[in-house]
């Protein structure tokens, strides 16, 4: 049940609660009785409904509380040949009560994927996903308490921090462009780029940390090495592009 079905429910008994104190004050009113005494049952029954409502806010605090995170990070491992990688969830409640259990869902493109329950090392929940190389995925944490389940969002494509687990295809692959803006041909004995970009990017996830040795253009024809030009790459905002 998520946290604005639990409001609703909460709206919806004050309404109903209401309603019966309306209600009772009609038929009090039609009784020929002393004033006095039906002012005393109104105050009587906006008394008890008082303590009604009080209930229901502080069992409806205590859910939102227990049903919740206080912490928790998504941290994706790839696989050796890169077709697909390890996501690690781990998250810490903000109030851990005996019996409480998690368990992670995992989404794509609308079908769920995968279904993990949780383990308790007694400070933090932890599960491991196993997840093909695709973009657009989506986690939840089904959180389960004492007064129910709470499904929480972590991660998806509409997100503002979706990062390499709601990406993992594009953060296990390498590419690079070349962008030409100018260049001379020389009568057809060969091509001089005057004016050229160059953008790589580097997997975002790697099993081990890749280290540049060399930077170099190489163009290619007809399957045969053409030319090789030394180039500087200055890193970019974002890890492992340039």
């Amino acid at each position: 049940m998520k946290k604005k079905t639990i409001k609703r429910i909460a709206v919806l008994s004050l309404v109903l609660a209401l309603l019966g104190i309306l209600l009772s004050g009609v038929a009090l009113l039609r009784q020929p009785e002393d004033p006095s005494r039906q002012m005393d049952a109104l105050l009587q029954e906006n008394q008890e409904m008082r303590e009604q409502m009080a209930q229901l806010e502080a069992r409806l605090d205590q859910f939102m509380t227990v049903t919740s995170l206080k912490d928790w990070k998504l941290e994706a491992t790839p696989w050796a040949d890169s077709t697909g990688a390890d996501v690690t969830f781990t998250a810490v409640p903000s109030e851990y009560q005996p019996g409480m259990g998690a368990t992670v869902l995992v989404m794509l493109e609308g079908r769920q994927t995968a279904s993990v329950p949780c383990v308790w090392d007694g400070d933090v929940f932890s599960a491991t996903v196993s997840l093909n190389a695709a973009d657009g995925y989506s986690y939840f944490c089904l959180l389960s308490g004492p007064a129910g389940v709470q499904q929480l969002s972590l991660m998806g494509p509409e997100s503002e921090n979706a990062g390499s687990p709601v990406y993992l295809q594009s953060a296990l692959s390498s590419y690079c462009n070349l962008l030409i803006n100018d260049w001379k041909d020389q009568q057809g004995a060969s091509l001089i780029l005057t004016a050229a970009y160059a953008q790589v990017q580097l997997p975002q996830i790697q099993a081990e940390a890749l280290t540049i040795t060399t930077q170099e253009l190489v163009l290619r024809l007809n399957g045969q090495i053409a030319a090789k030009v030394p180039i500087v790459l200055s890193p970019s905002e974002v890890a492992g592009s340039y």
